[in-house]
C-alpha cells in the first residue's frame, strides 16, 4: 500500500497570471486548478484554456492569463497575445475527469511505476498556491486511487509503444504523441489510470510550511504535522528534529511518497 504525491500545475516558471503570481486560496478554501501549458501544439488535445470555465466566478481560464511559457528554459516563444492564450491547449495532465495521469520526470517515474493496480494503491496531487498569509505554499489538491499501470520503455519498440499509449486514451501524454511515439521519446514514461477519484472542491491546511531551522534563513518544507499524519517515507524528513538537514525541502515539487492505502489517504486528505 503506498501513495505517491506528485506536484503539478501551473506556477511561476511557466505562466504568468494578471492579478497573482499563482491562483490563490479563497475565504472558504476555494481554488482554479491551471494546468501547464502543453509543450507543443501537435497533441489530439481539442479542450483550450478558453474552453474551460473557472470554477468559481465568470469566465474562463483564459481570463486568469497574461502570459504562457509552453517550454520554460527551450526555445519555443511566449504567448501573451489574449486569443492566442484562449486557443492554446492545456497539458491537462492530471485529467481528473477521465482519471488518468502521465509522467516522465525521472524523480517521479520509478516510484509511479511501483505502484499496483490492486486497490491500496494511489497517486496524489498537489499544487502551489496562494494562502492567506500570502505566502506561496503547497496543497493537496485531489487524487485517485490506481486501477492500471502501463510504463512505456524508451527501448520499447515502436509497435509497443503505441500499443501501451493506445491503453490510455484520455492521457495527455497518448495525446500529444506523433506516430505513436511519446513526445520525450528517450525517457522512460509512465500511464497511470484511476477508477476512484477527484478534483477537490477547497483544500485543506498547507502541506508546507516556511520556517527557518539552525538559524539559517527561512525556506519551504514539508509540515511536520503532514509528514506524520500522512505516514511520509520519501524524502527524507525527520518531524521531531529541528535540524535543517533533516527537513525536506519542497521547493522543486518532489515526488512525495506515503505509507498509506487509498482510502486512509482518502480520508485524512479530505480531514486535513
Amino acid at each position: 500500500m503506498t501513495v505517491v504525491c506528485c506536484g503539478i500545475g501551473a506556477d511561476t516558471t511557466n505562466v504568468e497570471l494578471r492579478d497573482s503570481r499563482v491562483p490563490t486560496v479563497g475565504p472558504d478554501g476555494e481554488f482554479e486548478y491551471v494546468p501547464i501549458p502543453e509543450k507543443t501544439r501537435e497533441t489530439g488535445e481539442s479542450r483550450t484554456y478558453g474552453d474551460r470555465p473557472l470554477r468559481y466566478g465568470d469566465g474562463t481560464m483564459a481570463d486568469l492569463l497574461a502570459k504562457l511559457v509552453p517550454d520554460p528554459g527551450g526555445d519555443g516563444d511566449e504567448i501573451t497575445d489574449s486569443d492566442a492564450i484562449a486557443a492554446y491547449p492545456p497539458h491537462d495532465d492530471p485529467n481528473l475527469d477521465a482519471l488518468t495521469y502521465g509522467e516522465h520526470r525521472p524523480g517521479y517515474v520509478n516510484r509511479l511505476a511501483a505502484l499496483d493496480a490492486d486497490g491500496d494503491d494511489a497517486v496524489g496531487f498537489y499544487a502551489g498556491l496562494e494562502g492567506s498569509d500570502g505566502r506561496l505554499h503547497r496543497y493537496l489538491i485531489g487524487w485517485f486511487r490506481v486501477s492500471r499501470v502501463t510504463v512505456v520503455e524508451a527501448d520499447d519498440d515502436p509497435e509497443t509503444k503505441r500499443e501501451k499509449l493506445a491503453r490510455h486514451p484520455e492521457n495527455a501524454h497518448t495525446k500529444r504523441a506523433v506516430d505513436g511515439q511519446p513526445y520525450r521519446d528517450d525517457r522512460r514514461v509512465v500511464l497511470l489510470d484511476g477508477d476512484e477519484g477527484w478534483l477537490f472542491e477547497r483544500v485543506g491546511e498547507p502541506m508546507s510550511t516556511f520556517a527557518a531551522f539552525d538559524g539559517d534563513r527561512r525556506g519551504y518544507f514539508l509540515d511536520d504535522e503532514f509528514v506524520r499524519r500522512f505516514a511520509v517515507t520519501k524524502p527524507d524528513h525527520n518531524p521531531a528534529s529541528s535540524k535543517r538537514a533533516e527537513k525536506a525541502g519542497i521547493i522543486r515539487k518532489p515526488a512525495i511518497v506515503s505509507d498509506l492505502d487509498a482510502e486512509t489517504f482518502r480520508r485524512r486528505a479530505l480531514e486535513w
